[in-house]
C-alpha cells in the first residue's frame, strides 16, 4: 500500500497530480499551520505569455491556525480579480469554460481555503481521470504528533507499506532520527520523480513555461485525460 501526503495547495502544479496517480491512498495534510504568501493560497498561470500569481485572501487569524480553520475573505473584489485574470489568460484555449466553472463555482460555494482547494483538486482529478482514493488528514483523529512524526502516524493508521514522498521532504526525512523512524516501522521511503511535459500554450511565448498551475495543462490540451495517461 504506497501512501502519499501533501498539504492542500491552490491550483497545483501538474506535477502534484501525477503524485496523486502514483499513489493507493493520497492524504490532504490539511492540519498543519497556514502560512501566508505560500502555495497554500496562489499560484502561478500564464498571462501576457508571463507567468502571472493568482493569490486568494483569507481573513486575518492567529498565527498558528491550521489550513483546515483558515476562512476566505468574504468579498467580491479579489474573487472577480481572480476569476479575470483565469479570463484573460485562458478564454482564447480550448477548454476554457469548464476550468473557469471549477474555479468560479469553487468561489462562490466554500468559506475556508481547505475545503475550496481540496474540491478544486477533486475536480481536476475527475478531468485526468485519476482512481486514487483521496482522504483528509483531518478525518484520521490523529495524535499531536510533528513532521516526520505525523507523516509515520498516518502511514500506520492507513497500513501503509510504503511512503511516497515529494523531493523536497528529503531535508528533514534523510537526518538520522527520521530515518530510523521509517525503518524501524516498516515503512519504506520513495521519492517522487516527475518529468514535466511540454505542450503547446496558447498566448505563450517562444519558450514552454513549466510549473504553472494544472489550469494551465487541462485548458490547452485536447484531452487533459489522454494527455496525463502519457506522462
Amino acid at each position: 500500500m504506497k501512501v502519499a501526503i501533501m498539504q492542500p495547495t491552490f491550483l497545483p502544479w501538474i506535477g502534484y497530480f501525477a503524485m496523486i496517480k502514483s499513489s493507493d491512498i493520497f492524504v490532504f495534510l490539511d492540519t498543519v499551520q497556514f502560512e501566508q504568501r505560500s502555495w497554500q493560497s496562489r499560484n502561478k498561470i500564464l498571462l501576457n505569455k508571463k507567468e502571472h500569481l493568482l493569490s486568494l485572501s483569507c481573513k486575518k487569524a492567529p498565527q498558528k491556525t491550521a489550513i483546515n480553520d483558515m476562512y476566505l475573505l468574504d468579498e467580491t473584489k479579489w474573487k472577480n480579480t481572480l476569476l479575470k485574470s483565469i479570463h484573460h489568460g485562458y478564454s482564447k484555449s480550448k477548454n476554457f469554460k469548464k476550468c473557469f466553472e471549477i474555479v468560479e463555482n469553487a468561489l462562490k460555494n466554500n468559506t475556508k481555503l481547505a475545503d475550496l482547494n481540496i474540491n478544486i483538486i477533486k475536480e481536476f482529478v475527475n478531468i485526468l481521470g485519476i482512481k486514487t482514493r483521496l482522504l483528509r488528514a483531518s478525518s484520521l483523529h490523529l495524535a499531536k504528533a510533528k513532521k516526520e512524526g505525523l507523516l509515520l502516524e498516518i502511514c500506520k493508521v492507513l497500513k501503509a507499506t510504503v511512503y511516497l514522498s515529494a523531493q523536497g521532504s528529503k531535508a528533514y526525512l534523510e537526518n538520522d532520527e527520521a530515518r530510523a523512524l521509517f525503518a524501524n516501522s516498516g515503512v519504506k521511503i520513495e521519492y517522487f520523480n516527475f518529468t514535466h511535459p511540454v505542450y503547446k500554450q496558447m498566448g505563450g511565448g517562444i519558450d514552454f513555461v513549466p510549473y504553472l498551475s494544472i489550469l494551465d495543462f487541462c485548458a490547452n490540451v485536447d484531452d487533459a485525460k489522454f494527455e496525463f495517461e502519457k506522462i
